[in-house]
């Protein structure tokens, strides 16, 4: 090979290449109001299966804590949620937390996880998340870790279960008296 072939293949991949990433970037530019469409969706989804009774949902922060104001028709709070992040055993778990105004979960709701399908992938599972129904941050412990513990593990991803279980209690931790 000559220098000439070498210089022509050189250009051929440099012009390949960009215009390979110009076309990628207008088809990201094309779909991504599309995709934070979808995810508004999905998002106000969630929101309304952990307050099915919500009217309107409204985004606050306290104290550095952000989180939406759950309005009944009345323009009243009934509650609020919180979002979690958590490192599982196969990465960050998001969650989404429904809290009432007595201080009790309403309910919990996985956003987005990478664990294990059919082991820790099973915290999605309402057998799961029903158990925190009600809960206060005294009883959110694994039964197995401590007498108080009012949460079952899930069998096979203990890893999984613990870090729900601790993201959830961390929460109500770091909330305590500060959003009433």
């Amino acid at each position: 090979m000559n220098k000439k072939e070498i210089f022509t293949g050189i250009a051929v991949i440099t012009f390949i290449c960009g215009l390979s990433g110009y076309l990628l970037a207008q088809v990201y530019k094309t779909t991504k109001p599309k995709i934070e469409a979808i995810k508004r969706i999905e998002e106000e989804k969630l929101n309304k299966e952990i307050f099915p009774e919500a009217v309107k949902f409204e985004e606050k922060e306290i104290n550095g804590i952000k989180y939406l104001s759950v309005l009944n028709s009345n323009n009243e709070e009934i509650g609020k949620i919180f979002e979690v992040k958590t490192l599982g055993y196969g990465g960050y778990i998001y969650l989404k937390v429904g809290i009432d105004k007595e201080n009790k979960i309403k309910k919990v709701k996985i956003k987005e996880h990478n664990e294990t399908p059919g082991l820790g992938a099973k915290i999605t599972q309402d057998s799961f998340l029903n158990q925190f129904i009600g809960k206060t941050k005294e009883n959110i412990y694994l039964k197995k870790d401590k007498s108080n513990g009012r949460i079952d593990a899930i069998t096979g991803a203990t890893v999984s279960s613990r870090a729900i279980v601790d993201g959830i209690r961390k929460l109500l931790e770091d909330i305590g008296e500060k959003i009433n």
